[in-house]
């Protein structure tokens, strides 16, 4: 990392958090996914795997709602975890240390220093 690239430490602390979100929303969809294989183990039970927790429609896919078959506190749950990334994304994108690599023409140089900043961090936590 070049010496004069710095990278602040607020960032680093805002982009662990926002990983730490993304990750969060996934852990609870794999959690839901590993789940419907346990339960529906067979090739054909693929609607049943998609529709679960809640059970498939008599019809088929075409009779259901068009929104989720997920219970309702299941869908709030992921959405609030959605949001909490959507959240912690758009603080760190926001913050200025970007603008001031573009307008210093140091951009790429930045976002090199970034990541490397960031897998240290993570390796360090790790």
């Amino acid at each position: 990392m070049p010496d004069d690239i710095l990278v602040p430490d607020d960032l680093i602390a805002l982009q662990l958090a926002a990983r730490a979100a993304q990750r969060a929303v996934e852990e609870f969809t794999a959690e839901i996914a590993a789940e419907a294989r346990t339960r529906f183990p067979a090739p054909e039970q693929w609607l049943e795997r998609l529709c679960w927790p809640a059970d498939p429609p008599a019809g088929g896919l075409q009779d259901g709602p068009a929104a989720s078959f997920w219970p309702p506190e299941l869908t709030e749950r992921l959405r609030q975890l959605r949001e909490d990334a959507g959240t912690a994304w758009t603080k760190a994108g926001e913050h200025p240390a970007f603008g001031e690599a573009r307008a210093a023409g140091r951009y790429p140089k930045f976002l090199t220093a970034l990541h490397k900043r960031l897998g240290e961090a993570e390796a360090a936590t790790a």
